[in-house]
């Protein structure tokens, strides 16, 4: 199959997996037997790195498939995170610590470039993230430190894509800011979701924008 079918067999199958993962979350709330809900999270997110190695590139003399190895790992590390994190016992310092490795080979895969600093693109993130931290801080009480170090990393992948993309100025660049953007955003909305004020939409917002920034991170390889 060429790339353009690949890509749209795979959105669909994405879109279907993660459709029915959100009609579980929803329709059979606090239930045990909520097989949709456990079954589709980690699969959407492994379509997702189907899709990614569906569409790479095949590796040449001039070139390797590094990027889509990160990217494979990355993916494999939130998949650990997302099966952490949906278990009825609370996992939420394991899945934490597992999207945090995840981030860290995004950073390790986005560097791939001539950086050229530019303050102009850091500072609305840290200011971002030190509103969100000054919101959260009188509720995260024992989780203060886990919470910073989390924030600073994803603030960095987010960053450092977006310098990535300023400098390369290419279609797959443009796509891995955009996944680390939103991915940013979905972090934000579950750390306010867990320690600050609950809401119904909560978990629509952090799924949907979760897959779609791991959906545009794995549209970066091809």
């Amino acid at each position: 199959m060429d790339v353009m079918t690949i890509t749209l067999l795979g959105t669909l199958l994405i879109v279907l997996s993660a459709g029915l993962h959100l009609w579980g979350a929803y329709k059979n709330v606090g239930s045990n037997n909520n097989y949709l809900f456990y079954i589709f999270k980690p699969t959407t997110t492994l379509l997702i790195a189907g899709l990614a190695y569906g569409i790479a590139p095949e590796a040449t003399p001039d070139s390797s498939n590094t990027y889509l190895y990160l990217i494979l790992a990355g993916l494999l590390c939130s998949t650990f995170g997302d099966i952490f994190l949906m278990l009825p016992k609370d996992r939420f310092i394991p899945g934490l610590a597992s999207f945090l490795v995840a981030h860290l080979i995004y950073i390790y895969a986005f560097q791939d470039f001539e950086f050229i600093f530019d303050p102009i693109l850091i500072i609305p993130l840290i200011i971002a993230g030190i509103t969100v931290l000054y919101i959260l801080w009188p509720t995260l009480a024992e989780m203060k430190i886990p919470v910073i170090v989390y924030m600073t990393i994803i603030i960095a992948m987010a960053w450092l894509a977006s310098e990535r993309y300023f400098v390369l100025s290419d279609t797959a660049s443009f796509y891995a800011c955009i996944g680390a953007l939103v991915f940013l955003f979905s972090d934000v909305t579950l750390a306010i979701d867990r320690f600050k004020k609950q809401f119904s939409s909560a978990y629509a917002m952090i799924i949907i924008s979760y897959y779609v920034a791991q959906y545009f991170i794995a549209l970066s390889v091809g």
